[in-house]
């Protein structure tokens, strides 16, 4: 019953690389159902766990209602299945880390920080209990660190990748996508050490930390997949 955690920076692939790895090992893949399940525990429309639609940048001005409304939909529903958003999506936990860690007199601030981490720690905690279960961000290999068996795969790649990333599929020119890049980045280093008092990139972590900008996402879904068998493996060897 192999349960993952993947974590990385916006746009160093752990979303792509959290599907291969669910399609590999057939495992369930979830990522944003951890917000719906979370809103569905505290009682708040999933929506007041991301930016209103009036504050959406770039992509969001696209996709907000449309995240909003299908978020909802998947608090009602459930959290046993995770929709396809489209392009585009994989900056939205980032998003989500701007406005728990930033200022919290903003309308996302409404809904109370403990209350959301206690919520979202108890959901990552039952997927975990589940099994078979790739689990995308949110801190999740900080609520599993002390689980036996779950692995924990961190990830990294070099800004200009990164900002590549945010230009190809936003279609932001060079000096916007740097910029939204950093701030991403910078919001999630604020979410971890605020909540967790832990730096995302310390590679203690983690079991394995992998180099986005070395290997494709293929080649990192079969290091993740190794990674498992092992502690797989291991585990057994101490019973």
């Amino acid at each position: 019953m192999p349960v993952i955690t993947i974590n990385g920076p916006v746009g160093s692939g752990p979303i792509e690389v959290g599907q291969k790895v669910s399609q590999l090992l057939h495992l369930n893949y979830v990522d944003r159902m951890v917000l719906a399940g979370a809103a569905k525990l505290i009682g708040t429309p999933v929506g007041a766990l991301i930016e209103k639609e009036e504050r959406v940048i770039g992509f969001r001005e696209k996709l907000g209602r449309f995240l909003q409304t299908t978020l909802e939909r998947s608090a009602v529903a459930g959290i046993s299945g995770e929709p396809y958003f489209g392009r585009g999506i994989e900056l939205l936990p980032a998003e989500t880390y701007i406005e728990l860690a930033g200022d919290p007199t903003a309308p996302g601030q409404m809904v109370n920080d403990k209350a959301f981490i206690e919520a979202t720690t108890l959901v990552v905690s039952d997927l975990a209990k589940s099994g078979d279960v790739v689990i995308i961000g949110r801190g999740a290999n900080i609520m599993l660190a002390d689980v036996p068996g779950v692995v924990h795969i961190g990830m990294w790649a070099p800004l200009e990748m990164r900002v590549k990333t945010a230009m190809d599929r936003e279609n932001f020119d060079a000096r916007a996508a740097r910029k939204y890049v950093e701030e991403l980045e910078q919001a999630r280093i604020t979410f971890f050490q605020k909540f967790f008092k832990v730096n995302p990139h310390d590679p203690s972590l983690y079991h394995v930390m992998l180099n986005m900008g070395k290997i494709n996402a293929e080649s990192a879904a079969d290091i993740v997949k190794q990674t498992a068998d092992m502690v797989s493996r291991d585990e057994l060897a101490l019973v």
